[in-house]
């Protein structure tokens, strides 16, 4: 039985190149995964004792964060060659343990087997050169493939490693030691210490949750974890889903158990970058009216909880883990490419605020993640759709259309694409950070995108969005450091353009379109109607009481403080006191409106209740809801359609108490109007004070003020 790995993961990496510039070896992912994760998914149940130095913090940030085995991190600065840290991380074992010492860097084969024998145990390489060679029992300094010291070493406890140096190189330490070793031939591994080996790896195009396999002219799909098996069922469901539905921009699906589907004869269009732009524009044209037609389909109501979630719950639970990761993460201001951008970490208010107002009134069917990397083209450039999401929040197949939309754009100028691929430079330095991606080439077809999408979206609104997508890819690509860095960074860097770019105006601009929606559904009869009781009223010497509650009052008290100052007769009745006798101030011929936003406040329906009692008084309704319990009682009554309160949650009283206001202003300049006041005689004695008096004091009424 073996339960101790001791892994060197020491030393700076140089010969991997820019790789290591920001990570220690033992962090650069090979096939979607940290050389070290490999251990790890290996050897789940073992303990492990690391042993760093380069980038120690990095590591040690990062295994915090990501690794889910047993480990101790032994810290070997100041110390060099395969031996630093090697006598404190043997402290850790215990007496009479196997135990196994390997180098970070060499990868395993799926069948490689931990041999169960009380012999020490020395990995000899088949498949690819070493430093060191081992023949006849002992150890030899000459490079072979066929012999070669491959790092791997089993000792029987660890007293065979007793007097081990705190520097120098363990392979010739241990040639002194003259130990006898079982040879563990470990075919099928490799070792990954080079930059030239690794970049001979295959760029992987999925994530470390899915499995690709091609046959022939077939593709075979399969979650190989808990998230990938979820992710894939839903996959295979939106295929479904669309087939149904007769949509041609597919790959041909030959079975869903498991997801086999053909072998596109094209690649992905971030492969296309050296075609004209003509081209290019043919075919984000064909791209954008397929996810079009797409989003018609069918449609939906808009969750708030599932558009909250998708763009800014996400993002923030993702968040959590690169805050004591992501080198500058915690700073107000960091400086990316040489620009000061403001970190989310201290604008997440606004940032919700900004995203919010933007979520639609309906869902559409969605793909979900229509990057270029999940788009394919035919030889005729048909656009040929792979890898849907399936899902928006907590919302299957329906979520918002400008989520695909950015999708777009997070290809079209942002080269996700490249990114995704490690075609990247990652600096980081002491003043802040330079990151450069290679380009898929498309960026000049950014005005195109929006001639095409027309105002479907806005500029600002995609580069909110698309900061958002970056942040949200953080630790989703867990995997490699250096791109859940330059997925911060870049995701700053955009959201500092957003900031640049928001202002006040699109929730001016969104915001009275929701007013003057809602004014336009009030009844032109029943406003002529209210307003001739108004006039009726006051001619007959009667008074207009307005009576409201919460935030009403004020808005109450406002209309009241208008009428007063034009010499009309008018009150205010709170509707809380007026059962405490000022209910008193309502006589027979008074004109008494009831504000309330619901039509269903206990308060305001008691009170109702009473006044209908009294005789000759006329009760008028203004509110928002029109099958309410205040409504069926009212026989007249306002009633005004209000979409959204213009807020975060549709829940502060904001344009229904704005909608008031100026339904009372304008019954009161109506009047004014119906009644030929004037200022000299009806408005100047009212209101001697303040500016208004001063102006009206020094001045003779103008008769050139045009009409309104």
């Amino acid at each position: 039985m073996l339960d101790y790995i001791i892994v060197q993961a020491g030393g700076k990496g140089t010969r991997m190149g820019g790789l290591t510039q920001n990570k220690p070896k033992a962090l650069v992912p090979v096939n979607n995964l940290p050389m070290i994760f490999h251990l790890f998914r290996k050897y789940p149940d073992k303990k492990f004792i690391i042993i760093g130095d380069y980038k120690y913090d990095v590591l040690k940030r990062y295994l915090y964060e990501f690794a889910d085995v047993k480990y101790k991190l032994v810290c070997a600065s100041g110390h060099t060659g395969t031996c630093a840290g090697l006598a404190e991380a043997v402290s850790f074992v215990p007496q009479n343990e196997r135990l196994l010492l390997i180098w970070c860097d060499l990868i395993l084969a799926d069948d490689c087997e931990l041999l169960d024998t009380k012999e020490n145990v020395l990995g000899i390489s088949r498949d690819f050169p070493c430093r060191w060679k081992y023949e006849n029992h002992e150890f030899i300094e000459e490079r072979s493939c066929e012999c070669g010291v491959a790092g791997y070493f089993i000792f029987k406890d660890k007293s065979c490693l007793e007097g081990v140096p705190k520097d120098g190189e363990f392979v010739k330490w241990l040639r002194d030691r003259r130990y006898k070793f079982s040879v563990q031939p470990l075919l099928k591994a490799h070792e990954y210490g080079l930059y030239s080996e690794w970049d001979k790896l295959p760029k992987i195009k999925c994530r470390p949750f899915n499995e690709l396999r091609i046959e022939g002219d077939r593709v075979y799909k399969r979650g190989i974890d808990e998230q990938g098996i979820k992710l894939s069922e839903r996959e295979v469901a939106w295929y479904q889903k669309l087939q149904q539905k007769g949509v041609g921009n597919l790959p041909v699906i030959y079975s869903y158990g498991p997801l086999c589907m053909e072998r596109i004869d094209g690649n992905n269009i971030y492969e296309y970058s050296s075609i004209s732009d003509a081209e290019k524009k043919q075919i984000l044209r064909a791209l954008i009216h397929c996810l079009d037609n797409i989003h018609h389909l069918e449609s939906m109501p808009a969750e708030r909880d599932s558009y909250y979630d998708a763009y800014l719950g996400k993002t923030y639970e993702r968040l959590k883990k690169v805050w004591n990761l992501v080198p500058f993460a915690k700073d107000k201001i960091v400086t990316i490419n040489g620009r000061p951008c403001r970190n989310i970490l201290y604008h997440q208010e606004e940032v919700e605020r900004m995203v919010m107002q933007y979520m639609p009134d309906k869902f559409a069917l969605i793909h979900g993640d229509c990057t270029f990397s999940n788009i394919m083209l035919r030889v005729d450039h048909t656009p040929v759709l792979i890898d849907p999401r399936g899902y928006f929040g907590n919302t299957e197949f329906y979520g918002d259309a400008a989520y695909d939309w950015v999708k777009i754009y997070y290809s079209l100028i942002s080269n996700y694409d490249q990114f995704n691929l490690k075609r990247f430079t990652l600096d980081i330095k002491e003043d802040g950070v330079r990151l450069d991606i290679r380009s898929n080439g498309w960026e000049r077809l950014e005005d195109e995108f929006f001639d095409l999408l027309k105002s479907e979206v806005s500029r600002s609104q995609m580069k909110l969005f698309l900061a958002i997508t970056w942040l949200s890819l953080t630790t989703y690509a867990w995997e490699d450091y250096d791109s859940i860095c330059g997925a911060f960074y870049m995701g700053l860097y955009y959201l500092e353009e957003a900031f640049e770019m928001e202002s006040a105006f699109p929730y001016f601009e969104k915001n009275s379109k929701l007013i003057e929606d809602a004014l336009k559904t009030i009844s032109k009869r029943q406003m002529e109607h209210l307003l001739s009781e108004c006039e009726m009223t006051l001619r007959d010497g009667y008074k207009i009481i307005a009576s409201g509650l919460g935030k009403n009052v004020p808005i109450c008290d406002k209309f009241v403080g208008t009428m007063l100052s034009l010499g009309l007769n008018a009150g205010f009745l709170h509707t809380n006191s007026a059962v405490h006798g000022d209910m008193g101030m309502v006589k027979p011929g008074d004109l008494v409106m009831i504000l309330t936003k619901s039509g269903a406040t206990a308060e305001s329906v008691y009170l109702v209740d009473l006044l209908k009692r009294r005789d000759g008084v006329k009760l008028w309704l203004l509110s928002f809801n029109q099958h309410s319990e205040l409504a069926d009682m009212f026989d007249k009554k306002i009633i005004i359609n209000l979409k959204h309160e213009g807020d975060l949650w549709d829940i502060v009283p904001n344009n229904s108490t704005t909608l008031n206001l100026i339904v009372l202003q304008t019954i009161a300049i109506e009047l004014a109007k119906r009644l030929n006041l004037t200022v000299d005689k009806d408005f100047r004695p009212n209101h001697p004070g303040g500016a208004i008096g001063c102006k009206l004091k020094h001045q003779k009424e103008k008769r050139d003020v045009p009409e309104f």
